[in-house]
């Protein structure tokens, strides 16, 4: 990946240019996190410093959890191995990038939604281009929401990063592959196996599109992954129906 101060310039040129025929009143004019004043961008200077990326770190090749080991796999994985082979999750979870994604998620910010994904896209091609074992997926699939909660909360976040980053990479989304079957009760506060417990069995593949996955390397986008009891479920759904591989593309990490 190039260093941050290179991939930030890149994503935010990328970001006026699909914006550059649009009015501008609907720029904002103060930086999503702090509210100082700009000409046209969405974060300033510090700001972009101040995002929490993974780059460098030690962290787990399969779940992406920071690890204290030269290992490449943390001890959960060895462990409990999940379905998926691989993941990649640009920044940890913390300040300032959780502040996005909640303004994002919870009060309906499509801008930052917007700033988001080309972040995670442009972070993507850079991880691509620096690693030569590196396949691009056949397939990209955004973590589904029960109907339920897709009305109350008018958007599926995921769907929207999902449909981003496939317009940038070229590759083909699939939105109404996987069905959630069950609205499960919330996620937070629980552990790992809790949540595995939570999630068994709400998910599944439409019968209409099984012959879609057959074979496929695909790609799981959600905004956050916090114990991967989500991405485990899904992930083995998908290859127990045919995929070929599954990765986890993700914004960030609770680490």
């Amino acid at each position: 990946m190039r260093n941050p101060a290179a991939f930030f310039r890149a994503t935010f040129k990328t970001w006026r240019t699909s914006f550059k025929h649009l009015p501008a009143n609907i720029f904002p004019s103060q930086c999503l996190l702090c509210a100082c004043s700009l000409e046209g961008e969405l974060l300033c200077t510090h700001c972009q410093y101040d995002l929490p990326h993974t780059y460098g770190q030690l962290l787990c090749q399969q779940c992406g959890l920071r690890i204290e080991s030269l290992s490449h796999f943390c001890g959960s994985c060895l462990r409990h191995p999940p379905a998926f082979s691989r993941s990649f999750m640009p920044f940890s979870y913390e300040y300032p990038i959780d502040r996005l994604i909640h303004k994002f998620k919870y009060r309906a910010n499509l801008t930052c939604g917007k700033l988001l994904a080309q972040m995670l896209a442009e972070a993507v091609k850079d991880h691509a281009q620096d690693d030569a074992d590196w396949e691009m997926p056949d397939l990209i699939i955004p973590t589904p929401l029960h109907w339920q909660r897709l009305w109350l909360r008018g958007f599926n976040q995921a769907e929207i990063l999902a449909k981003e980053v496939a317009g940038e990479l070229k590759i083909p989304i699939a939105n109404n592959l996987i069905q959630r079957k069950h609205k499960t009760p919330s996620q937070k506060g629980l552990s790992r196996n809790e949540r595995q417990k939570n999630l068994r069995h709400s998910f599944a593949v439409k019968e209409k599109h099984l012959t879609a996955i057959q074979n496929k390397r695909i790609a799981l986008v959600d905004d956050v992954v916090t114990t991967t009891a989500t991405v485990r479920e899904l992930s083995a759904l998908l290859i127990k129906h045919g995929a070929k591989d599954v990765q986890v593309w993700a914004l960030a990490r609770t680490m």
